[in-house]
């Protein structure tokens, strides 16, 4: 197939995806019974009796009369927002056995690579601010150990951990509960860049559609889709952090949480999960290994040196100290003991990290590791 016929191919695709009324399914079962998205949009209406209602028939028949298909499609390709159907090359593999998988993904930047293994973290909005340090730190040891972060670009734990994975060197997408091209929520808009450049934004809604509270659940479950694993950090009771815990199970997925006090209300629902099964995260690298994601990431480990991408603490020594830093104080003494480093030589990392905003003296010989500014969201 010429690139010519393969363009108007998708242009035809982004027609049929774009008629209301039909489901995901339908729109994939009429493309496979046509043979393409072109001859879709060609059927007569005896033709499409053999499968669809008579209300179904008028919907597409409206939609014909309606669109400049070319035209359209050349505005998205315009806008750099690019378009992948279920029937065509290009759409992530990771979607498209799950329950109601989307007939199209809408993407700037990138997609996902099906080869890399990916976690999911997500969790409260109003996180706590251990939550937001243990976002933090899962979102940087994920890229670090190769791992792709995937989230919701949300207020709280999700936009915490995705620009700590990017500051560490490391890829994030984000998957939105609007159209590509509105930053939702729009605070954020920093990372929603960010995500551009450096990994993705996908939706399966068309572009300038407004975020909608129906659309957060449906959003849901493409982020525990495109997961291999779904890390769940705060969670209350009654959450959609819990909705997509439901979803990544019924997907066949590893669901992960981070325990947490049992008198508090942003823990109840990682411990409720706990209760029912879920895994303890003790440690990123352990739950790699445990999940066999580890072995993966080492494998497909190609991430790009671009320029200014340097990994955050990817100095030797810098990472041997914060790697023993915790959200509680820990003493001198400790630190020397868990890195192991001589005196003089771990005092004068710690004043560097101290200086570089990466860790910070609590009081008299107490350092803990610190969480960045531009990883906060109020």
């Amino acid at each position: 197939m010429g690139n010519m016929e393969w363009e108007e191919q998708k242009a035809y695709a982004y027609w049929l995806a774009r008629v209301p009324g039909l489901g995901n399914g339908t729109k994939k079962r009429l493309e496979e019974y046509a043979g393409s998205a072109r001859l879709v949009y060609e059927m007569r209406r005896r033709d499409l009796k053999e499968i669809l209602t008579e209300a179904k028939i008028e919907r597409l028949m409206k939609a014909k009369e309606k669109e400049g298909i070319w035209e359209r499609y050349e505005e998205l390709k315009r806008r750099g927002i690019g378009f992948y159907s279920i029937c065509q090359p290009g759409y992530p593999e990771k979607l498209k056995n799950i329950r109601d998988a989307p007939y199209a993904v809408y993407a700037e930047g990138r997609l996902p690579e099906d080869t890399r293994p990916a976690v999911a973290v997500i969790g409260a909005r109003q996180c706590s601010e251990y939550g937001r340090f243990m976002a933090e730190r899962c979102g940087r040891e994920l890229a670090l150990e190769g791992v792709n972060v995937i989230s919701g670009m949300a207020r709280g734990i999700d936009g915490i951990s995705q620009w700590a994975a990017l500051k560490a060197g490391g890829t994030s997408y984000g998957v939105l509960g609007c159209g590509t091209n509105i930053c939702y929520p729009p605070e954020n808009h920093q990372l929603y860049e960010a995500l551009k450049s450096r990994g993705g934004i996908l939706s399966e809604l068309p572009p300038d559609t407004a975020p909608r509270p129906e659309f957060f659940p449906m959003r849901n479950r493409l982020i525990s889709g495109l997961a291999d694993l779904v890390l769940i950090i705060e969670a209350r009771n009654k959450s959609g952090t819990l909705i997509t815990a439901d979803l990544a199970l019924e997907q066949g997925k590893e669901v992960y949480v981070v325990p947490g006090r049992v008198t508090d209300p942003l823990s109840q629902g990682c411990n409720r999960l706990l209760g029912q099964g879920a895994g303890l995260m003790g440690s990123i690298r352990a739950m790699l290994e445990e999940t066999g994601l580890s072995a993966r990431a080492a494998g497909a480990d190609d991430r790009e040196e671009d320029a200014g991408r340097r990994p955050y603490g990817s100095d030797g020594e810098e990472e041997r100290v914060l790697h023993v830093l915790d959200f509680c104080p820990k003493s001198l003494e400790n630190i020397q003991r868990e890195t192991g480093m001589e005196y003089g030589r771990m005092m004068f990392v710690l004043m560097k990290l101290c200086l570089d905003g990466k860790a910070e003296q609590v009081s008299a010989g107490q350092f803990v590791m610190k969480t960045e500014d531009g990883c906060r969201y109020e």
